[in-house]
């Protein structure tokens, strides 16, 4: 027999708020002074970038448009859209801060995958939000408290999490009412195949870690499904901005952060919960994700101070340039 739950007693009415569950990086987040023969080749990488000039001034190429940044002016390029700085626009010396970031939770990263905006210019709450936000990494970063590592890790996690509160708030803003639900040119039929192949690798890895099983490949969903897998792959990163693998590989990765918090369970019961039958190569795979082995990431979260770098707030990072 089922127990009622003690709260729903005598209840007259209620709502449940939706779970949430995000893991966000920010990755080569830098900031640059050059001179006027500086430059940057034409690139494209993974994940969202955000550019801001804060002296002199700039001209980027992006996605074959050309922009002029000023001081203070700001430049939002998304995932796999081509982009170049063709340096100081003046011909003088020129400072920006650039940040790379990604976000592991479908919604707000399909959302931000509409945005076709480039230039973020006005004086919107949202985008005077964003501003702020960045000002507090930007100074971070440039300004960091050496004298006291845990207390400067903890004022650039809380900029963050600002900057990341002042997107959602943005992309709020910006979307009509109800949301927009599909990218230009891209069909229904799409987006729903794509959410579809969400749920399902959601339900493999809560399966997995239920049962000890192995998470569901994007073939054996695919199969499911009656679609070739690179159909499934192609859908799914035109709406997501990734490929299902990666997402699949986050979703893991972000199980495994929340079974070592758990210091009842061992390295090995993890690794079994989540589907691995060799320890070892769970261990190699969570080092390749997060710079450090489980029982490393483990005492980290133990011990407050030993924390180096951005191990624990961004996991794995890139070179980034401009």
């Amino acid at each position: 027999m089922n127990v009622l739950d003690p709260g729903t007693q005598h209840s007259m009415d209620g709502r449940m708020s939706p779970d949430v569950q995000a893991a966000f990086h920010l990755f080569a987040a830098h900031w640059r002074k050059v001179n006027k023969e500086w430059q940057y080749p034409a690139h494209t990488h993974p994940m969202f970038e955000i550019n801001i000039v804060l002296q002199g001034s700039q001209h980027m190429a992006v996605g074959g448009q050309s922009y002029i940044q000023e001081s203070g002016d700001i430049l939002f390029i998304r995932p796999g859209v081509l982009h170049s700085s063709l340096g100081a626009a003046a011909g003088d010396e020129m400072s920006y801060y650039c940040l790379h970031f990604d976000i592991d939770d479908l919604v707000l990263r399909r959302s931000l995958m509409t945005m076709d905006t480039v230039s973020l210019s006005g004086a919107t709450p949202e985008l005077k939000a964003i501003r702020s936000s960045l000002d507090d990494i930007i100074r971070s970063t440039i300004l960091p408290e050496a004298s006291d590592a845990q207390r400067g890790r903890l004022v650039m996690l809380n900029a963050s999490l600002q900057f990341f509160a002042a997107l959602t708030g943005w992309v709020l803003a910006a979307l009509p009412s109800p949301a927009r639900s599909t990218l230009p040119g891209v069909t229904e039929k799409t987006v729903a195949l794509a959410n579809t192949i969400e749920g399902l690798l959601q339900e493999s890895v809560f399966t997995a870690a239920a049962t000890g099983s192995r998470a569901g490949s994007i073939e054996e969903i695919a199969a499911r499904l009656g679609y070739s897998p690179s159909h499934c792959n192609r859908a799914f990163r035109q709406i997501y901005g990734l490929p299902p693998r990666q997402y699949l590989s986050d979703l893991i990765i972000r199980h495994a952060k929340l079974l070592l918090l758990d210091n009842s369970l061992s390295v090995e019961s993890i690794a079994y919960r989540l589907g691995y039958r060799d320890v070892s190569h769970f261990s190699k795979q969570f080092k390749r994700w997060t710079g450090l082995p489980p029982m490393g990431y483990r005492q980290l979260t133990e011990e407050p101070g030993k924390t180096d770098g951005h191990a624990l707030f961004t996991g794995k990072h890139t070179q980034g340039g401009v």
